[in-house]
């Protein structure tokens, strides 16, 4: 009997040990602080990749596997994927992104986070992209 209360606190030790994930969330904004509140946060290196995505009043989570699981610690990158909407040109409808296009792939974007970052919360300001003018 004492062997199995044993095996039952050690399961329950291990159940209850962290994976190494650190919860990370914050909020995005535009330069002129209005919330950016559609698309997704990524965090990638060469090898990994975890997401998150915007919500109401900009805000969002990480989750790697599942929503607001975390990411392991490390140096990410950090960009914004569907930051778009459909405008109207002449020809019908074209999606024009939101933010500064440097902000929306891997390779460009001058974002970067250490995990854990100051009380877990990494806030990202981005600069919106000027809507197209309609020609006439």
């Amino acid at each position: 009997m004492k062997k199995n209360i044993f095996l039952l606190f050690i399961l329950l030790f291990l159940a209850g040990c962290s994976d190494g994930k650190v919860r990370l969330g914050g909020t995005v904004t535009f330069d002129d602080g209005t919330p950016l509140t559609s698309g997704a946060v990524i965090f990638a290196t060469d090898t990994f990749q975890a997401s998150g995505s915007i919500g109401f009043e900009g805000k969002y989570t990480m989750g790697s596997v599942t929503i607001n699981d975390g990411l392991p610690k490390g140096t990410y990158k950090v960009y914004i994927i569907g930051a778009s909407e459909e405008i109207s040109v002449e020809d019908g409808l074209e999606t024009h992104s939101l933010i500064d296009p440097q902000y929306d792939n891997y390779s460009s974007t001058p974002l970067t986070c250490e995990v854990p970052a100051p009380k877990n919360i990494f806030n990202i300001i981005v600069p919106k992209n000027p809507t197209p003018k309609m020609s006439q």
